[in-house]
């Protein structure tokens, strides 16, 4: 048998599953794999392998989510945008964009989104995958609920007392990420994202090649730190598939917030032209992931680009929600939440009622749909404030550190320094570490900086 028999029977396997998520009926595709594999054919499985990534969702399944960027942009308010102003990073014609903002003003933004980035990712990161009940249960039991700043951390009797009694103590409490008990941010993967888009559009400008992508990712970030798509898209890239095929091969992940995590230099690299930062996240996006996966590294993206000259988070969202495919799941989720949000005055009813809805999703905890509802809550539900929206964003549990990143991220464009609590950035002495090759540690302010001369160049 050869040897990679294996190991394409179980990626198969991994496609059908997400498939199902796009209307197909799983059973059936299993049949159909099980009698391809009772050939024990590498050639029969591969065959059918390729026939299923060309399936269409089956007639009646009643949304309408395309992959390519033809189709995706064709109901973009600024559609017929012409190509030079698509790829201006700094937007030069009024479109659907609202606002300026200074040179000055907008370095400080593009500091306090990195700020804000690195801030929530580090609040959100002790309970990422943690329930919504555990992410309490740990809270209230270190005095940290509501969340509004760093976890507490407990001295030692407290800490053997709770280690007894608490199982959600037990799995989520990291006393090097408590207040007062670290002095930089912390390497997590949502940072090095970060750092590597921004390498990419400062090596290749904004029209990079999905290729370069992930060629800059592969040369400079250990497999052992990434995780999910972002590692199946390592796996597949390294075997020698080129996108889309990375997104689709084997990947358990299609739709994940995989694109999503990667998408903030798309944005802060294009203020007040939310088209182009859509197109970046396309780019970038459909290497990991499809559908709804990638509507949500487009949307966020737009959303960063909006709230850099808009300074209101929330009217950035409603610009970037034009940038979003109407008929798409992810189009359906934002109005489910702004509804919601309209009709409840708490924010944990609106939290219950998207985990009900999202029930099957969240058996995956990085599942786009249920995790960017809980970014779009705590922006409505924030009220413009930094501290409450973070701790928003990461009380309601899933991917925390995801979700605490983006959020702060955003708040930190349309805020500026300003608007972000010293409490939050001074225990980080401006340092970031990191994994990555070569940059074992790095300051914020100088990936600042570095952003605002991608910004300003020709």
């Amino acid at each position: 048998m050869h040897p990679l028999y294996e190991i394409v029977l179980a990626d198969i396997r991994s496609d059908i599953s997400q498939m199902a998520e796009e209307g197909h009926d799983e059973n059936a595709l299993m049949g159909e794999l099980e009698a391809a594999a009772s050939k024990r054919s590498l050639d029969a499985l591969v065959a059918l392998q390729e026939d299923l990534w060309r399936r269409p969702s089956p007639a009646g399944y009643p949304y309408d989510e395309p992959n390519d960027w033809e189709s995706i942009s064709r109901h973009f308010p600024d559609a017929t945008l012409r190509s030079s102003e698509a790829t201006s990073l700094r937007s030069t014609s009024p479109g659907p964009t609202s606002g300026h903002v200074g040179d000055d003003d907008l370095a400080d933004r593009l500091l306090a989104a990195w700020q804000g980035r690195c801030a929530s990712c580090q609040l959100g990161k002790p309970v990422e995958g943690a329930a919504p009940a555990q992410v309490r249960e740990l809270l209230t039991a270190v005095g940290s609920w509501p969340l509004l700043e760093y976890m507490n951390p407990v001295d030692e009797p407290r800490r053997q007392a709770l280690t007894d009694s608490s199982e959600a103590f037990r799995a989520y409490y990291h006393e090097g990420l408590c207040k007062g008990n670290f002095h930089s941010v912390a390497p997590d993967d949502d940072i090095h994202y970060t750092i590597t888009g921004q390498l990419v559009l400062e090596r290749f400008g904004p029209e990079f090649t999905p290729q370069q992508a992930i060629d800059t990712l592969i040369d400079i970030t250990p497999v052992s730190s990434l995780y999910a798509a972002g590692k199946s898209m390592f796996r597949t890239a390294l075997f020698g598939l080129t996108p889309p095929y990375t997104a689709v091969y084997g990947n358990p992940c299609r739709q994940s917030l995989g694109g999503q995590i990667r998408c903030d230099p798309w944005g802060w690299a294009a203020p007040g032209n939310p088209h182009l930062a859509a197109r970046m996240a396309h780019r970038d996006a459909s290497n990991s992931q499809v559908r709804n996966g990638i509507y949500s590294a487009i949307f966020f993206s737009a959303l960063m680009a909006s709230a850099l000259v808009q300074g209101d988070a929330v009217q950035a969202l409603h610009t970037a929600e034009r940038y979003v495919p109407p008929k798409s799941r992810f189009a359906e989720m934002l109005n489910f939440v702004k509804s919601e949000c309209a009709a409840q005055e708490s924010w944990e009813r609106v939290n219950e009622a998207i985990r009900s809805r999202y029930r099957a999703e969240t058996r995956i905890v990085n599942h786009s749909l249920p995790n960017a509802a809980i970014v779009v809550t705590a922006l409505l539900k924030g009220e413009g404030d930094f501290s409450r929206t973070i701790g928003l964003a990461v009380m309601p549990g899933l991917d925390t550190d995801c979700n605490g990143a983006t959020a702060g991220s955003i708040m930190g464009c349309a805020l500026g320094t300003r608007g972000i609590p010293t409490h939050w950035t001074d225990p980080f002495h401006d340092r970031i570490r990191t994994h990555l090759k070569g940059l074992p540690e790095i300051r914020i302010t100088e990936m600042a900086e570095r952003m605002h001369r991608v910004v300003r160049q020709p």
